[in-house]
Formats: C-alpha cells, sequence, structure tokens
C-alpha cells in the first residue's frame, strides 16, 4: 500500500512541476509520447508515468505498455528504495538483483534526472 501511495503522490508532485517549476517545464517541454512505468515483478502494484509535450499524466496499475520501466522485486523494496532518495541505495537494488529496467535505459535516468530537478 505505501508503494502505491509513494507512486501517486510522486505523480502529484511531478504533475505539479510542469505547470509551475520552469526549470522542470523546460526539461519535459520536449519529449513527446514517453511512457515510464515503475512496478513490482508480479505487476500487481505499479504505476504508468505518461510525459507528452510539457503535459504529464499518469494510470495506476501495472499492467500498461510503456517504453522504459523500473521494476521492484516487491513493493516493501520498491518504497524503502524510493522513498530514501539514493542513488547509493538504487545501485545497490539493481546490484542485488531487486531492481531491473526493461526498455531503454536512456528514459529510466532521464526520468530520474526528472525527479530530482523537482526533488
Amino acid at each position: 500500500m505505501r508503494f502505491s501511495v509513494l507512486l501517486f503522490f510522486l505523480y502529484r508532485i511531478l504533475q505539479w512541476a510542469a505547470k509551475h517549476n520552469a526549470a522542470y517545464q523546460n526539461y519535459v517541454g520536449s519529449i513527446h509520447d514517453v511512457k515510464i512505468m515503475i512496478k513490482t515483478a508480479d505487476g500487481k502494484r505499479g504505476r504508468l508515468f505518461i510525459f507528452d509535450r510539457g503535459a504529464v499524466r499518469s494510470r495506476s496499475g501495472g499492467k500498461h505498455s510503456y517504453n522504459t520501466a523500473i521494476i521492484w522485486s516487491d513493493a516493501k523494496t520498491g518504497f524503502r528504495v524510493m522513498s530514501s532518495q539514493s542513488d547509493e541505495e538504487q545501485f545497490k537494488a539493481a546490484a542485488a538483483g531487486e531492481m531491473k529496467l526493461d526498455g531503454m535505459a536512456f528514459f529510466a535516468q532521464w526520468f530520474n534526472d526528472g525527479v530530482k530537478l523537482v526533488m
């Protein structure tokens, strides 16, 4: 549950920033129809983030099509690592096999860099 709530609040923060944060507006303004999924490995929990010409939209659930997915082994691990806001924790999770990427790694890095702009 905490993982899903964290993803929802992340969406709301990014949506707000797309309307009110000039640096973030500039960052996402040139992207066209990019879909980033953050979900658990079983697909039971997740959220799709859709970026299109400066707008940020989202859908709940882990079963949508995407360009890139950040896949956590379970919700507890996803919440722990994402809420830490630590690059080191992300690297440790990836090294331990608790986090995987599916799709273009460029978009995952782009997403993480964008989050850092507003956090």
